[in-house]
């Protein structure tokens, strides 16, 4: 059983990508500090997001996993912590998600009081769309759950991107390239046109590496890469759901 206020602190758990930075003496020189010198001042932590993404999935070597709805909401607070470092403009679509994600834990907080129909993705979309529960209500679990959806393959690609660009792009051209493959579709003009003006105020690649890995890039990158891979394995395996529903539309 989880619960929303433990989890928001709760990263002394230790899934591979934390222990390989443990096992590895050059990634941490002060033992027993490393959780703290890969911390930024705002709590975002390496740790954190990589072990809560982790336990996301319950079968990691399915496809189609079940993906455990605490959870999802717990790593995408996680990767607020990281959106909070790229300044200013990503204000606006952080308090979206934050709105979004404690509509989620609603559903989360009174599914405890009965019979589980939440506390599974997979289960729920299927328990709306069982009861008609869709279309008539837009603050439902399944077309939140959408929205978020959407914004995460756009944190998803901008993170690979940044590894796999050449050093010659700047974080701006790289956000407008990730931009206009993903949530670009689903933005009015007005919107698209001031997103593209508040990526000009993003930090240089240089800081966003000193936020992502802290001096430790090298130590790190292959596990950053592993990351990268289960935070769209989740993705994949909702698109899919959404995709067999034809809900991937809906407004």
């Amino acid at each position: 059983m989880h619960n929303s206020a433990h989890n928001e602190l709760d990263c002394t758990h230790s899934g591979s990508f934390s222990n390989k930075m443990r096992e590895n003496p050059s990634a941490d020189t002060n033992q027993g500090q490393n959780k703290t010198n890969t911390s930024s001042s705002s709590g975002f932590n390496v740790y954190c997001v990589y072990d809560k993404f982790a336990a996301t999935l319950r079968e990691p070597n399915n496809p189609k996993s079940p993906i455990g709805t605490q959870d999802y909401i717990d790593s995408y607070r996680e990767l607020i912590k990281f959106l909070d470092q790229l300044g200013y403009m990503f204000k606006f679509d952080k308090n979206d998600v934050i709105d979004k994600l404690k509509v989620l834990q609603s559903f989360i907080d009174k599914d405890r009081k009965s019979e589980s129909h939440f506390d599974i993705i997979q289960k729920a979309v299927d328990y709306e769309t069982e009861h008609n529960f869709i279309k008539a209500n837009p603050d439902n679990f399944t077309r939140t759950l959408l929205r978020l959806h959407r914004a995460l393959i756009f944190i998803v690609e901008f993170l690979r991107s940044l590894i796999d660009r050449p050093l010659s792009e700047s974080t701006t051209t790289i956000a407008i390239h990730c931009y206009e493959t993903t949530l670009y579709h689903h933005h009015s003009f007005l919107v698209r046109q001031s997103v593209k003006m508040g990526f000009l105020l993003l930090p240089s690649r240089r800081q966003l590496d000193d936020i992502i890995f802290h001096g430790h890039k090298s130590e790190l990158l292959d596990q950053y890469k592993t990351f990268i891979k289960i935070i769209k394995q989740i993705y994949d395996a909702i698109e899919t759901l959404y995709a067999e529903n034809n809900y991937l539309q809906l407004p």
